[in-house]
């Protein structure tokens, strides 16, 4: 058998590509193998069929999504900085925000599996000492900018609303001074 000329990570990374470009219903055996110059072959030794090249795809994304958070985190704002990223994200990468946000997730079934799944322990930590908050209660705001936040991103992502960064911005720091001011009532 001949050697590959192609890995496992080259094949994710040209679908990964195609996801962002033109979403996830443009990834299949054969457009990934075109965009890449090869023939289904190299694509099937890695994945044993379009199921698994979807799910490592989504890990992929997920990869690419916290890399992209953790990027613009700024440790003086961690909460208020996590907010704009997920808006620039769905504003910049809204095939990517599509495929992970949008769409119906196993397990999620209350705010706090929500939590569980998205938020950053180490981050509710460090907020609750920095504003002398129980961590139960920096958790509760935690959750509400994630909802309050992925509703903004939504609207940008559907193409519902062109709200610039500036105002996003404008819009989740109130509502995170609100959510903060309503825990220390």
């Amino acid at each position: 058998m001949p050697k590959q000329t192609v890995d496992r990570e080259q094949v994710l990374k040209f679908a990964l590509q195609m996801v962002r470009e033109s979403g996830f219903a443009s990834v299949n055996a054969r457009s990934v193998a075109k965009r890449m110059g090869y023939s289904v072959q190299p694509i099937y030794s890695y994945f044993s069929n379009m199921e698994t090249l979807k799910e490592a795809l989504y890990g992929a994304a997920m990869n690419f999504y916290h890399e992209f958070i953790y990027s613009r985190v700024e440790k003086e704002s961690i909460l208020e900085s996590m907010a704009r990223a997920n808006v620039a994200f769905a504003k910049y990468e809204t095939n990517l925000f599509q495929l992970l946000f949008l769409q119906k997730i196993n397990g999620l079934n209350s705010f706090n599996d929500i939590y569980e799944w998205m938020g950053d322990k180490q981050a509710t930590a460090q907020l609750a000492e920095k504003l002398s908050l129980p961590e139960a209660q920096v958790k509760e705001v935690y959750i509400m900018l994630i909802i309050f936040t992925h509703g903004v991103a939504t609207m940008i992502a559907t193409g519902g609303a062109n709200i610039s960064d500036e105002e996003s911005a404008k819009i989740l720091e109130r509502a995170y001074a609100s959510f903060i001011k309503a825990q220390r009532g």
